[in-house]
């Protein structure tokens, strides 16, 4: 026989039940019930944005810078003997840039000076240059330059004219030597020095292209 509940026993029951069928229904509910949507934080966007945009191209900007050619890059018409290297001693010292460098003549009767010939053809308006001696003995002797021009006349010949003179440089002071060559066929850089044991290096030699 089924022994009969008390009525404790009944209540205990009831309240089991009831709580299980709130409980599915709050389950239930919630299962069928539209999640919100989370919202990304602006700042999230933002990162995610600037990552996956593809990169953006920026013009590059060229300094303008006036167009110059240095004569060391240049192949000397005439003279080219009377060239020589950088002697070693002045060999990454500042100062000497795109050097061109010339012999002293030896002073001798029949060698009183030393000249190179750079081709212009007429495509060039200054010359420039700093003229520093170097005397491995007399070092206190002064260096004598002239850039002298040759302008084509109608028949073809050419006409001589010193464009630019610079006189007495030395090693302890170094100068500057500039010359107007526009219209010219050819420059001529002449060299006489006060010792014949010595070169003379012009360095940062360069001319002006006409536009």
């Amino acid at each position: 026989m089924l022994k009969k509940m008390s009525k404790a026993e009944k209540i205990g029951i009831w309240i089991g039940v009831t709580t299980l069928v709130v409980s599915s229904s709050i389950a239930l509910v919630a299962w069928q019930w539209p999640q919100p949507v989370r919202q990304e934080p602006l700042w999230e966007k933002e990162a995610a944005a600037t990552t996956s945009e593809a990169p953006r191209t920026v013009p590059a900007t060229v300094p303008a810078t006036q167009n110059k050619t240095y004569l060391a890059d240049l192949f000397p018409h005439s003279g080219g003997a009377n060239m020589t290297s950088l002697p070693r001693a002045l060999t990454g010292k500042d100062g000497y840039d795109h050097p061109i460098v010339v012999r002293c003549p030896t002073n001798q009767s029949d060698d009183k000076t030393r000249s190179v010939t750079y081709l212009l053809r007429g495509r060039y308006l200054d010359f420039s240059a700093t003229v520093r001696p170097y005397y491995s003995a007399e070092r206190d002797a002064r260096t004598y330059v002239h850039a002298v021009t040759g302008v084509k006349e109608r028949d073809g010949t050419l006409t001589q004219q010193t464009r630019g003179t610079q006189f007495a440089a030395t090693m302890a002071a170094p100068a500057t030597l500039a010359a107007t060559v526009d219209g010219a066929e050819e420059l001529t850089i002449q060299v006489q020095c006060e010792s014949p044991e010595g070169v003379v290096v012009f360095s940062a030699a360069l001319v002006t292209p006409a536009a």
